[in-house]
């Protein structure tokens, strides 16, 4: 048994993992965890070569069927929705009405996560994909403005970028002025998902991903060293009020059952 909890978790839960963290460790001074943070899809890759790791909290539930299951994860749990939201930086403004307007204008800078490492940047390029169902031709224009970076390949010296794609949660964390985008782009619509799922993103290895309703999940991998303990940790971190946090109430338990 390893003398840490190892808890690797994506951005987006980082509080929540971090408040159930202080509840664990002031319970388990035998057993002190400790928490990573990176995008879902490293935190995969991560996990898969060997890092020591006993749950990972995923922003993408898909993600862990297409690179863990059934060999590296037996089930996992959903515990919470969310739906992704245009953000205004520092010293700029943007609304629900004149997002469109601002991210079209020719000096408009916006961005978001890698998509190949973090699905919050997948989800914001398959947002902009879905555009087209908004109005056609909208999404080339976003996907091709100039000044839309995020992709991974950006030049060092970045200009200074006015709006970012990213998640209702983290926006609202930093207090950012948001901008709520119409439904059939913000994937945070259960009646909408057929038509999410005609965009879709390569993030490499050949795992492609297809857009959906926003789940975030929970999973304790096969290879994890303290499984009871990480049983325990998931439990308590799954009583957490995740409406406090700003996300849409979800749960519901995917293949074997990894609380057991």
């Amino acid at each position: 048994m390893g003398n840490t909890l190892n808890i690797f978790s994506a951005g987006v839960a980082r509080k929540a993992a971090a408040d159930t963290i202080n509840k664990w460790n002031a319970a388990h001074p035998e057993l002190p965890a400790e928490l990573t943070v990176d995008g879902s899809v490293d935190l995969i890759r991560r996990c898969l070569s060997g890092e020591a790791c006993d749950i990972l909290i995923l922003a993408d539930d898909k993600i862990i069927d297409s690179m863990m299951m059934p060999d590296k994860a037996a089930g996992y749990i959903v515990f919470a929705g969310n739906r992704m939201v245009v953000a205004a930086n520092e010293g700029f403004s943007i609304t629900s009405e004149n997002w469109k307007e601002k991210l079209l204008d020719p000096e408009a800078t916006f961005d978001h996560h890698n998509p190949y490492a973090d699905p919050g940047g997948y989800r914001a390029v398959m947002s902009m994909m879905l555009a087209d169902k908004l109005e056609p031709g909208l999404a080339s224009r976003l996907l091709d403005h100039p000044g839309h970076f995020g992709m991974g390949n950006d030049p060092e010296d970045l200009p200074e970028i006015k709006y970012t794609f990213d998640y209702y949660t983290r926006a609202a964390a930093r207090g950012a002025m948001i901008a709520e985008l119409p439904e059939i782009m913000n994937l945070g619509s259960d009646a909408l998902a057929d038509e999410y799922a005609g965009a879709q993103f390569d993030v490499g290895g050949g795992n492609v991903v297809k857009a959906t309703p926003i789940c975030h999940a929970l999973t304790i991998p096969v290879t994890a060293v303290n499984t009871d303990a990480a049983r325990k940790f998931a439990k308590l971190f799954l009583e957490t009020d995740f409406t406090e946090y700003g996300f849409v109430e979800r749960r519901e338990m995917l293949g074997d059952d990894i609380l057991k």
